[in-house]
């Protein structure tokens, strides 16, 4: 398990929550979901079509005596030109995100969000008629054990 699979499989997991979210788009789609970055839009008409969106990716990786822990950034943008109003489905999609992976713990039945890690935060700055906002929490991984011989071709070559 590394932190791609973390990234991948959350992303899965989001996007299977997002079809049951009930706070679809006006257009009646549902909320992108991706793993790693946003994709560059090469046009403000693409730009636009990426929106709403769920990215799911990683700071760093923490290897400690005893753990090794994934940190996950999950960024959410929405896009509604209503000045004062307009970013109340990036808190509300945020929300769903937060309860969806804290009541499903360990998530996908192998990624424990580690307690009290967990941490939403929504800049002042906003890119409107974008908002955003992002959850980052911490998730535990198996250590690599022996990685001289992993490096090398496998545990048969150590």
């Amino acid at each position: 398990m590394v932190p791609l699979d973390v990234i991948t499989d959350l992303q899965k997991f989001l996007k299977n929550k997002m079809q049951a979210y009930s706070g679809l788009t006006v257009d009646g789609e549902a909320i992108n979901c991706f793993t790693g970055f946003l994709p560059r839009a090469i046009s403000p008409e693409v730009k636009e079509r990426l929106c709403p969106a769920i990215v799911v990716g990683y700071s760093g990786v923490m290897d400690r005596a005893d753990e090794s822990i994934v940190a996950v950034v999950i960024s959410v943008v929405t896009r509604d030109q209503d000045m004062l109003h307009g970013a109340d489905e990036m808190f509300h999609v945020l929300e769903y995100i937060r309860h969806c992976l804290l009541s499903n713990n360990p998530v996908c039945g192998k990624y424990n969000v580690k307690n009290g890690s967990m941490e939403t935060s929504v800049p002042d700055e906003q890119p409107y008629p974008q908002w955003w906002g992002r959850i980052d929490f911490e998730v535990h991984i198996p250590q690599p054990d022996n990685i001289d011989a992993f490096l090398i071709g496998g545990p048969e070559n150590g």
